[in-house]
């Protein structure tokens, strides 16, 4: 059976441990919490996978508490092109993820760049990035499920995630035998 390290940024998304005894390690909220913290629990656990989940804004026409696997992400960074496409990180999926430090608001104004992104994205997180390039560089496989937590209201988060988290750990078990 392989070791699996489940990475989640904070217990607001799930309220729990463990999930059928596989303990929750928590990244922490952002890209700089969730790059050091992938590298730590990685470096202390040495899994065979990791699987990242937890909330995302949505940036198209998904329902609110749908359960997505990610298969590519983007850095909000400015430079064209820099993104860690599927092959390199995820075995399945066409959901791409945009990895930013800002909480996503439709009425926002944004720059012309930022919203070339969000275009080009279906969903939107804090942390993936990170946690991907950390896996990376540690040659180890990552999987990412996102739950649509809201539309750029907050007001809805708290009611999704908790949907969201139910259906995830029902993927979890069936994909993943725990």
């Amino acid at each position: 059976m392989n070791k699996i390290l489940l990475l989640s940024a904070t217990d607001y998304e799930h309220n729990c441990k463990e999930i059928n005894g596989v303990p929750i390690h928590l990244t922490g909220i952002g890209k700089i919490n969730a790059a050091i913290n992938t590298t730590r629990l990685i470096e202390k656990h040495n899994p065979d996978i990791v699987i990242n989940f937890g909330s995302c804004g949505n940036l198209k026409d998904f329902k609110l508490g749908e359960v997505l696997k990610v298969s590519s992400v983007i850095n909000d960074i400015d430079t064209k092109g820099f993104y860690i496409p599927e092959e390199l990180f995820l075995p399945t999926g066409n959901v791409k993820c945009l990895t930013t430090d800002h909480m996503y608001d439709p009425s926002d104004s944004h720059l012309d760049s930022y919203k070339d992104k969000i275009n080009e994205c279906d969903i939107v997180d804090m942390e993936l990035y990170s946690i991907v390039k950390s896996c990376i560089l540690a040659e180890k496989i990552v999987y990412s499920y996102k739950w649509v937590s809201d539309d750029g209201s907050q007001d809805q988060w708290l009611k999704y995630a908790k949907l969201g988290f139910e259906s995830f750990k029902e993927i979890l078990i069936d994909e993943f035998k725990l």
